[in-house]
């Protein structure tokens, strides 16, 4: 205040107004409109008004703030009694203005402590959204790793006695290959033969066979013949065929006596020189390595005895990542050709993805079916086809003591559910479904439940009896496909 007053003393010196406090000068403007209205008084308030005419804005200002007191609400009081007098109505209109303009400006400017709230403001809400992250986060991991696990005081008791190997022992640990031992050994301890350990060379060829693909020449081998080459391989590219006798490669000798070692001859990282008999000629073929996809199925159209039937025959060997495509391609080409039944050949199939599958027994079961049921520690869930896909021609599946797994679920699927005759050797009897685990080099591969055919029944150890019991015959060294030619007799019927 006592600033304030300065800064009027000097302004209303250099305005030529009088050094009374603005007390006074209020004062007397009050008294100047309460009076009559005479002469002195008139030329009052003309002096007045051409003081106010001269005043900066800045002492408008001053004397708006002024106003505030009691004696300025008389004042205004005063001002509305008497609206003939130019100051007041002056003074009046001013302080209505000023007051519109605080109002005005009081929604868009802040001061010190709006900032300060708005940044309270903020950082609690900061506090507030990082603490749902969190707790978010915190119940996510402790979905995939359970609470009770991590303050169970044997878990606690692994990792001491590894923190303690690790910082005790008297020479240098792979910690790595420790762990390693350690996840081999839990799995072991379970004494079930599907929850083991893969290293990486295992983990590789596993990947391998379910991805249906893998880094070769492409070529089937039965001892040094080449029996089959896969579409689009390198071997395929550089002339090789079917029939050909390997005889070297990089000038290692092959035979009957070391064919087993034809993988290890081929040189992944570069040309090889794969030398074969052809027709009584040798010929050599350079062929590089690159990754091949290997075919799921081998189809083709098989006349009955009469020829009045046209039976469809699709091989199938895994079920892999590509096994549905290749199989559902193949089931189209033959229904096009006119095919009137099917048999689908699983001998010696171990299985795969358990999708695989349920997508190719869903191009069968009408909806609603079962294909298989997962019976875990705590229930059993049935997995029923929910497509619109339906066939009813017949259909004949061979099976042999290899046939396994997501083999042996298709198989039952489509006996129990739709109808199908199993020809030929009970299957292998793997009733357990696995869960994987994949790590950087690694794959831990643990039983997560059993599956249960469509009648209910766990094949567990026990394996699917067919429905003809067929075996294969061997006579003066020339094999007989008997299996399959039951099944052509009993479709052609």
């Amino acid at each position: 205040m006592k600033e304030e007053k300065k800064q009027n003393t000097k302004s209303n010196s250099s305005s030529k107004v009088s050094k009374k406090s603005k007390q006074d000068v209020l004062e007397k403007k009050v008294n100047n409109i309460s009076s009559t209205k005479t002469k002195a008084d008139k030329k009052e308030v003309k002096s007045n008004n051409k003081v106010n005419k001269d005043k900066s804005k800045e002492d408008n200002r001053k004397l708006i703030k002024v106003s505030k007191t009691k004696k300025d609400k008389d004042s205004l009081s005063a001002i509305k009694n008497k609206k003939s007098e130019s100051v007041a109505v002056k003074l009046y209109k001013k302080k209505k203005v000023k007051k519109q303009k605080k109002k005005f400006n009081g929604r868009f400017s802040l001061d010190v402590l709006d900032l300060l709230l708005v940044v309270a403001g903020t950082a609690i809400i900061s506090c507030v959204l990082t603490g749902i992250i969190l707790n978010f986060q915190y119940k996510k991991s402790l979905h995939l790793i359970d609470s009770s696990v991590v303050s169970d005081k044997n878990v606690q008791e692994f990792l001491n006695t590894y923190s303690e190997i690790i910082d005790n022992y008297y020479e240098e640990v792979n910690a790595e290959d420790m762990m390693k031992a350690a996840m081999e050994g839990m799995l072991n301890f379970l004494e079930d033969n599907y929850s083991i350990y893969l290293d990486k060379n295992d983990s590789d060829n596993l990947s391998e066979m379910l991805d249906g693909t893998y880094e070769g020449v492409g070529i089937v081998i039965r001892g040094n013949i080449i029996e089959d080459i896969y579409k689009n391989s390198p071997a395929e590219k550089s002339g090789l065929k079917s029939g050909d006798i390997i005889i070297g490669i990089n000038d290692n000798k092959v035979s009957m006596d070391n064919y087993e070692e034809i993988g290890s001859f081929i040189k992944m990282d570069k040309e090889n020189s794969i030398i074969i008999k052809r027709d009584s000629q040798e010929m050599t073929f350079n062929v590089i390595p690159s990754t091949v996809s290997i075919p799921s199925t081998t189809s083709n159209i098989i006349k009955s005895p009469d020829k009045k039937k046209n039976i469809g025959y699709i091989s199938l060997n895994a079920f892999s990542l590509k096994s549905f495509e290749d199989f559902q391609e193949s089931l189209m080409d033959l229904e096009t050709k006119g095919m009137d039944s099917l048999i689908i050949d699983l001998r010696n199939n171990t299985g795969g993805y358990l999708n695989a599958a349920t997508n190719i027994a869903n191009l069968f079961l009408e909806k609603g079916e079962i294909i298989y049921s997962l019976e875990n520690k705590n229930k059993i869930t049935a997995f029923k086809d929910e497509t619109n896909d339906k066939r009813e021609y017949k259909i004949a599946i061979l099976v042999n003591s290899s046939t396994a797994s997501a083999a042996e679920i298709l198989t039952a699927a489509l006996h129990d559910s739709y109808g199908a005759i199993v020809v030929g050797k009970t299957t292998y009897g793997k009733g357990k479904v696995q869960t994987m685990k994949y790590y950087e080099d690694s794959i831990v591969k643990y039983t997560s439940a059993k599956w249960l055919r469509p009648n209910g029944e766990c094949i567990d150890e026990v394996g699917i009896i067919p429905d003809y019991d067929i075996n294969i015959k061997v006579s003066n060294g020339e094999t007989f496909d008997t299996q399959l030619d039951k099944a052509i007799e009993l479709l052609s019927k």
